[in-house]
């Protein structure tokens, strides 16, 4: 069945509500649905009920045709993906996947070794058109809540809005991927066996090349402090882009319970 986004789903049969803009453009000339065809309404954040699109001359309706209902095991996981940009296709493929699996929050992130220069479209397009990606993954693969992509961060920018997350009285441990230490031998945690029992889990990643010393000096003197939240880790012996990474340690992170 097609599905659509809207604000909010009426609480009783019947009600109509206008479809957004674009969400009815892609309906009638995209898809190409038929007046009083059925569709599926989303309100983004886990109920859906089954509705019928009606044209209009500007635009279109969708008329409830039954009580908005959920799912939980359509829902997202508690899991958030700090993920350093990369280029291109490679962001925009991981977007989609990282929605798949469960990711409830993605927090772009520029390093010092990142290659794509959000300033020159400015953030907030970049953060648009991540967005807009997630929301049709989420349509295309039955997941009932969107993943919210936030605005692009600095390093420390990162690692701040981890600590204010966890100031704020949600715990996440945030787990960064060091894979030196599976090389070396160094203190090796594989993220396989890293249990943990806070609320959310998050995963730091960084761009191709990996961080920098300096990115990498700061995440070592955060893990040794206290109640930072912070957890060094490692996916094994070879070297992994940065978007397998990032899917590979988002499925441990699933695989661990964390719902």
């Amino acid at each position: 069945m097609r599905r659509a986004l809207v604000p909010q789903i009426p609480t009783h049969p019947g009600h109509k509500i206008v479809l957004p803009e674009g969400e009815a453009r892609h309906l009638t000339q995209v898809l190409r649905l038929r007046n009083n065809e059925e569709i599926e309404i989303l309100d983004g954040q886990g109920r859906y009920a089954r509705a019928k699109i009606v044209f209009q001359d500007r635009g279109a309706t969708a008329e409830t045709l039954e009580l908005p209902q959920t799912n939980p095991k359509l829902l997202s996981q508690p899991i958030h993906l700090y993920m350093s940009i990369i280029k291109g296709d490679a962001m925009e493929w991981m977007v989609e996947k990282a929605v798949e699996l469960g990711v409830r929050v993605l927090t772009p992130v520029e390093t010092e070794f990142t290659v794509v220069r959000v300033e020159k479209k400015g953030s907030e397009a970049f953060q648009e058109r991540w967005q807009k990606i997630a929301d049709q993954a989420l349509k295309q693969c039955g997941r009932l809540d969107r993943m919210i992509v936030k605005p692009v961060q600095s390093f420390e920018g990162a690692l701040q809005e981890h600590s204010q997350i966890n100031q704020g009285g949600q715990k996440e441990m945030l787990y960064w991927m060091d894979e030196t230490l599976a090389q070396t031998g160094a203190d090796p945690e594989h993220l396989a066996r890293a249990e943990t029992t806070e609320e959310f889990g998050a995963l730091i990643i960084g761009p191709e090349g990996g961080f920098s010393q300096t990115e990498r000096q700061r995440l070592l003197e955060l893990t040794g402090s206290a109640n930072k939240g912070i957890r060094r880790v490692h996916l094994g012996a070879p070297i992994l882009r940065a978007e397998t990474a990032a899917l590979f340690g988002v499925s441990l992170l699933v695989g661990h319970g964390k719902r």
